[in-house]
């Protein structure tokens, strides 16, 4: 990788991070959340998910999160789990979604209810409805490196379930290591066969860090070609239908790393270290993020 590169972040703290903490936040506090995100120079955030209460209750306020953000909607994904998701989305004026599909039926049942071909079934629809209305469909296959209830999973598996995504017109697909079991060789190894099966794809990465793998994996897609990444503030969430799988990636962490390496992410780092400083205050507990702890030693005086 060159010097100069551009590396685009999705930053899903907002969704990702907050729909497993115990805690619901109050509204007013996310969309301040979300806001100061957008002001660090992040081009998408993914502010909310449509998905129903009963699955997610600290997600339960999207349309109101979404109504104090107009303003900047246009730089607002949203997951959507089904149609009637698309339905409340396009009805809140978001231009961009998130559809999710998990490479194993047994993963795709926990968390959707569904068989993967039925969840398939369902994208296509969603892409369908949203081309008509100008909306972007953004499409992650969840644990694409390694299930929890099936263990390890075959490339072929995964390419299938991205030929068939790709063939109702999605162009950007990530693959998720939803439960952080993924190596950089794996890494490697999936993308560059998923780049000779599907070229006009736009590749992108979702990792976990419950291995402390995370960084490491980031670092072998770029080497393949990758330039997407998707993670939160604070390296906080996480599936709450993935056994033991630890917090995302780190933004911070890993967006300084790059930035230090002569990437170009077009985010301000230390603005985002605030804001990840801000975020633990609120939820009154230490994040899993190491870079704006380490800040915080090193303006205090304390060395190892």
């Amino acid at each position: 990788m060159s010097a100069g590169l551009t590396v685009d972040w999705v930053e899903v703290g907002p969704r990702d991070g907050l729909q497993s903490w115990s805690s619901t936040l109050p509204t007013p506090t996310k969309v301040g959340l979300v806001t100061s995100l957008l002001d660090c120079g992040f081009r998408r955030v993914e502010a909310t998910s449509m998905v129903h209460p009963k699955w997610v209750p600290q997600l339960a306020d999207a349309e109101a999160v979404l109504e104090a953000l107009q303003d900047r909607i246009d730089h607002l994904r949203v997951l959507v789990p089904n149609r009637r998701g698309l339905e409340r989305a396009r009805g809140a004026g978001v231009r961009n979604v998130a559809v999710t599909v998990a490479a194993t039926d047994s993963y795709n049942e926990h968390n959707l209810n569904r068989s993967v071909n039925e969840t398939l079934q369902e994208i296509q629809q969603i892409a369908a409805e949203a081309r008509r209305d100008d909306v972007v469909v953004d499409a992650s296959i969840s644990v694409a490196f390694g299930c929890p209830y099936e263990g390890p999973v075959r490339a072929e598996r995964v390419g299938e379930v991205a030929a068939a995504l790709a063939d109702d017109g999605i162009e950007e697909i990530a693959l998720a290591d939803t439960i952080g079991v993924a190596n950089p060789a794996q890494v490697e190894e999936l993308f560059q066969a998923l780049r000779e099966r599907l070229p006009a794809v736009r590749w992108g990465a979702h990792f976990h860090d419950t291995r402390g793998t995370a960084m490491a994996n980031l670092l072998s897609a770029l080497e393949t070609g990758v330039n997407l990444f998707e993670g939160s503030v604070g390296g906080i969430g996480g599936s709450p239908f993935a056994p033991g799988a630890a917090g995302n990636l780190c933004s911070e962490d890993a967006l300084g790393m790059l930035e230090a390496m002569g990437l170009v992410t077009g985010v301000d780092v230390n603005r985002l270290i605030e804001v990840a400083r801000g975020l633990e205050r609120t939820l009154g507990a230490p994040l899993p993020g190491k870079v704006h702890a380490a800040r915080q030693s090193e303006a205090g005086g304390v060395r190892a």
